[in-house]
């Protein structure tokens, strides 16, 4: 009988433990205590800018990717066609994979960590891709990788991508391919020429030193080996016009004047360890 009796202690107890498992596999896909430290160090970056900075009231979606190496790590191992490689770049560096070709491709994500610069990309709909690679650039210089960030914000506070391309369609709808291309550049290098100001406005803003993106875009320069000049086809300003424009604006900026960018954004944090994203949801969304 006594036994009979502990039955449902037994079951109780059992069911308890099934529950704590599926509850620690929960807490474990989304705690931000257990997220990889690269997303820590955005949720801590963002929140410093977001401290002196109108980020606007659009969520912001984080991705911490593999980087562009990967891409040509793939190709090189006949793993794609050329220029269809870019879903390397894309992979979850925090994932191990199994399966066909899963020792190539988690060599391809270790040697894109390690050999892959600093990378940053915003798209339209306000998701950052960040590569893994860049924290290990910036490692111990979160002012620097501030600069980078605020950087991408800009991208997406300002619609760049819709707006550079309408104005591409604008101007360019009667020319030929080539002088088309060469709009589209020109284009481009004014966005990226701004983003570098509105990210020094957010730095400054925020109480970091007045040079910090000036100092960030020396560092990335020489740790990317990028000293080119500006030609028709780039898209980013070569490493001297995009040094003196940065200059030029901090000669003139005055940090007490009234710009859009002043004031304070709060909002909430969301990680999905699945998804491999950290998303700021501004206000009460």
């Amino acid at each position: 009988m006594g036994n009979r009796k502990s039955w449902p202690t037994y079951i109780a107890a059992i069911a308890g433990s099934v529950l704590a498992v599926f509850g620690g596999i929960k807490t474990w896909q989304t705690s931000q205590l257990f997220m990889p430290e690269e997303y820590k160090t955005i949720k801590r970056v963002f929140n410093k800018l977001a401290a002196k900075n109108d980020l606007g009231d659009r969520p912001i979606t984080f991705i911490i990717n593999t980087g562009s190496k990967a891409n040509w790590l793939a190709e090189e191992l006949s793993l794609c066609k050329e220029d269809e490689c870019n879903f390397y770049g894309e992979l979850n560096p925090f994932e191990s994979y199994i399966g066909e070709s899963s020792k190539d491709i988690n060599e391809i994500i270790r040697q894109a960590y390690l050999f892959n610069g600093i990378e940053g990309y915003a798209w339209s709909h306000g998701v950052i891709l960040i590569s893994r690679s860049s924290f290990q650039s910036y490692q111990g210089k979160d002012n620097f990788f501030a600069c980078l960030l605020g950087h991408e914000l800009s991208h997406v506070l300002n619609d760049d991508i819709f707006k550079d391309n309408l104005r591409e369609g604008r101007e360019g709808k009667n020319l030929k391919e080539k002088k088309r291309e060469i709009l589209s550049n020109s284009i481009s290098r004014e966005s990226e020429s701004n983003a570098d100001l509105n990210a020094s406005k957010m730095i400054i803003n925020a109480g970091l030193p007045r040079n910090t993106c000036l100092d960030e875009y020396d560092f990335r320069a020489r740790h990317e080996g990028l000293g080119e000049e500006t030609k028709e086809d780039s898209t980013h300003p070569g490493y001297d016009d995009r040094r003196a424009a940065m200059i030029n604006f901090l000669k003139s900026y005055n940090p007490n004047s009234e710009d859009e960018l002043r004031g304070k954004t709060t909002g909430k944090w969301k990680y999905n360890r699945d998804l491999n994203t950290l998303r700021f949801i501004p206000g009460s969304q």
